[in-house]
């Protein structure tokens, strides 16, 4: 289990991303808006919950099963596919990465490349959004996603080891395909929405305190702490504006979704120059939650076991 993560934590940080053809978040995406445009017109509220629980299902067990089946080959290559099949639940140098591309565009006036690649970061409209604006957007993303991306599926590792990581991963790729409240979504991302909400309930407010610690290197420990707790409401999503309004504190920086929301109200408006800060203190946020990680499994033997699973693949 260890050596599985510490294998994924190097593929990352030395790999990155997978291709798209060898992608396993890809392959359960895929799957999804398949059936999502086969949905039928009728019972969509209970297509929704068939939806969520088919795709949970199949992605966590299709990866443990790939896993299992390597070790009995060899162990050596069940590392490999585990660390892999791990890797694929989160992402660092992809977020740090494209938040580095988006800063040289926007640093040298290459706005509508920034455009173009603002979609990886935030699904919002950037077409009309300014330099200030677009810089952000990417700080916002570089806070909120330290959940979704990074903390979450970590966190859901280390508790219930590969198939915590695949439900969580499998159940937040549903809310980003269909947990929309549009006419299209709202019946049937019903239940991928609300399951988004529920697993991410404990890490959103989890990274309010780590988020605080960690901002004593910028200095700013109490301001965290205290525009995380004024500001964390202000977005319409449950759990969202703790790790953003947590981060903007930490930074000292005002960030704003037009016609939406302010977090750091009364802070200095973000700006481009701003964006390699926020990259460098989510390295830092990251670093202190891998380093805690890390203590726990070592200290402690986790992930537990459920007494369900005993191949070495799944710890």
């Amino acid at each position: 289990m260890l050596e599985a993560f510490i294998l994924a934590l190097l593929i990352d940080l030395f790999i990155g991303e997978p291709r798209t053809y060898a992608h396993p978040v890809v392959w359960i995406g895929t799957l999804i808006g398949y059936l999502k445009e086969r949905a039928p017109k009728r019972f969509r509220f209970a297509f929704g919950f068939f939806l969520m629980a088919f795709s949970v299902t199949l992605f966590v067990v299709a990866g443990c099963a790939l896993s299992i089946l390597s070790y009995m080959i060899s162990p050596v290559l069940g590392l490999l596919v585990t660390g892999y099949l791990l890797k694929s639940t989160f992402s660092l140098s992809f977020l740090w990465g494209i938040s580095r591309e988006i800063y040289e565009d926007l640093k040298y006036g290459r706005f509508d490349l920034a455009k173009a690649k603002l979609p990886a970061l935030v699904g919002r409209d950037v077409s009309k959004l300014n330099e200030g604006q677009m810089s952000s957007c990417v700080v916002e993303s570089l806070g909120e996603s330290f959940v979704d991306g990074i903390m979450a599926p970590l966190l859901y590792f280390t508790l219930f080891g590969l198939p915590g990581a695949l439900a969580y991963r499998a159940i937040n790729t549903l809310d980003s395909m269909v947990g929309y409240k549009d006419e299209k979504h709202r019946e049937m991302g019903f239940a991928s929405a609300k399951m988004d909400d529920l697993v991410n309930y404990i890490p959103a407010r989890l990274s309010l305190l780590l988020i605080s610690v960690a901002a004593i290197a910028t200095g700013h420990p109490l301001r965290a702490v205290k525009i995380g707790l004024r500001d964390a409401r202000k977005p319409p999503s449950t759990n969202s504006g703790f790790p953003m309004a947590t981060f903007a504190g930490g930074l000292g920086v005002r960030l704003e979704k037009l016609n939406y929301y302010v977090l750091g109200e009364g802070l200095k408006p973000c700006a481009v120059s701003d964006i390699p800060r926020a990259i460098w203190f989510n390295r830092i946020i990251s670093a202190l939650l891998l380093v805690i990680i890390l203590a726990i499994m070592v200290m402690t033997g986790l992930p537990f076991d459920w007494g369900v699973f005993t191949w070495p693949a799944i710890y």
